[in-house]
């Protein structure tokens, strides 16, 4: 596993519990309810706190031969305990180009950026020392976040392979956490070194979807880190002790908007004690509508794709709105293509204006404080 030897690869024997890592809000399913819930997703009709729930795609569900209304459970559990071949996918927030199916380089090529993934907000895994089904809270600092979760949409929920995919990683987990941790160390060793003839840095982001949901989680994950200390780690979380904690040089935290209000407070008060913190803040859309083109409530994007300002002057509005309203120097806050521009350095001093359709560099920078973003919901 390339180095990757820390103690905790032996938390299979330390924990009582059939799942491992201590997943929190663990609610076990019978098979009586499993069918039940089935029919609801096979027939559109899932309660509100479903709704809210585990995903499950209405294709990943199949009837038994032997009986018309009964829900193949057995072939569900296969499904979902079917180890993943690999857990880290290139992210294409970053993709300009693609030499080859396995290295995509960064739009400043320098960096490759992967991900690695989880369920949003809920997930269904299998315990399988039990069979029991067991639905897992995997963000468990998600407040009103929830309402427009990202993840809980488009590609993430439309096409069965997906949300499988999620759910298998998660399953694999939480049922066998060394060795999911021992693949991903295997995969970010062979990247490496395919990368490193190219003087090509790798970036690993953790979570387009879910969180760290428990401390031993985290701890192995900034193990792994620690373990490579030439490849960037990063990730956003709504955990308010892990935006405070200490971490490693090479493991950067986002705080993002839609976190509880408990742990709102407690990066306010962080702040207010005069720590650095780094943020990820949606702009609410009232702030910057009236500033950029658009035609009714379509966008007139630039040639990238990107939202637009009407104009030099509407850009410095908002920047002064920026300043007012987040209590940052306005002469600090810039946008993603001067970012771009600007050598980086080791010091958080930057706010930067991040729209649809720019990448995400400015989440794994360490001289960037905020990331102010302008979502078009």
């Amino acid at each position: 596993m390339g180095g990757f030897t820390v103690h905790r690869l032996d938390l299979n024997d330390q924990l009582d519990e059939a799942l491992k890592l201590n997943p929190p809000g663990q609610r076990r399913i019978t098979d009586p309810e499993m069918q039940a819930m089935a029919g609801r997703i096979k027939s559109k009709t899932k309660t509100p706190k479903e709704r809210m729930g585990a995903y499950i795609h209405a294709s990943n569900i199949t009837k038994t031969d032997d009986a018309e209304d009964v829900w193949d459970l057995d072939q569900l559990r296969q499904k979902i305990t079917k180890r993943p071949l690999t857990l880290m996918g290139i992210n294409t927030k970053m993709v300009k180009s693609a030499p080859n199916a396995k290295m995509v380089k960064s739009s400043d090529k320098d960096k490759v950026l992967y991900d690695i993934s989880l369920p949003a907000l809920k997930g269904i895994v299998v315990d399988e020392e039990t069979g029991e089904f067991v639905e897992i809270t995997t963000c468990p600092s998600a407040g009103e976040c929830q309402k427009y979760c990202y993840a809980r949409r488009g590609g993430y929920v439309m096409f069965p392979t997906s949300s499988l995919s999620a759910a298998r990683a998660l399953n694999f987990l939480v049922n066998d956490p060394a060795g999911y941790f021992g693949l991903i160390s295997t995969e970010i060793n062979k990247i490496k070194k395919k990368l490193k003839k190219k003087d090509i840095e790798l970036v690993v982001r953790w979570h387009d979807a879910g969180d760290f949901f428990s401390k031993e989680y985290l701890e192995m994950a900034l193990d792994l880190a620690k373990a490579n200390p030439d490849v960037q780690f990063y990730a956003y979380t709504k955990v308010a002790d892990i935006a405070v904690g200490n971490l490693p040089s090479n493991f950067l935290i986002n705080f993002s908007t839609g976190a509880k209000r408990s742990d709102v407070i407690q990066i306010q008060r962080a702040k207010d004690a005069g720590k650095t913190v780094k943020q990820a803040i949606t702009v609410p859309r009232s702030m910057f509508w009236d500033l950029i083109q658009h035609e009714g409530n379509a966008l007139i994007k630039d040639a990238k794709g990107r939202i637009q300002f009407k104009d030099a002057k509407s850009l410095n509005t908002f920047r002064q709105q920026l300043a007012k309203t987040y209590h940052v120097p306005v002469q600090d806050i810039i946008t993603y293509d001067q970012m771009l521009d600007t050598p980086q350095s080791d010091q958080p001093r930057w706010h930067v204006i991040v729209t649809q359709g720019d990448g995400d560099r400015a989440a794994f920078r360490p001289d960037v404080i905020t990331s102010f973003l302008l979502w078009h919901h």
